[in-house]
């Protein structure tokens, strides 16, 4: 059939044969539920989780931006700049 025309037109239709194939684990195979952790189990996996958050909520805030680290390279000169400038004046007196 063509649809471009919106005609049936007869002589341009294809012919095509579709078939399906059997799985062996289809939707029809039925599953069995696991079982939920219990015990030691569910207590180390909860603790195990709760390590991983504390580490990923610590690395992150250890993490520095370039913006934050220039920030406080800058601070850093200029303290470093006031307490040479401090201990010129200083000698300079006595």
């Amino acid at each position: 059939m063509s649809v471009v025309s919106r005609n049936l037109d007869t002589e341009e239709e294809v012919n095509t044969m579709t078939a399906t194939t059997v799985f062996q684990h289809g939707y029809a195979v039925p599953t069995t539920r696991r079982p939920r952790p219990h015990g030691i189990d569910r207590v180390v996996m909860r603790l195990s989780l709760a390590m991983l958050r504390w580490a990923r909520a610590r690395a992150d805030r250890a993490t520095l931006s370039h913006e934050e680290h220039a920030l406080r390279r800058a601070n850093d000169l200029v303290l470093e700049r006031e307490r040479r400038e401090a201990a010129l004046r200083i000698a300079r007196v006595f």
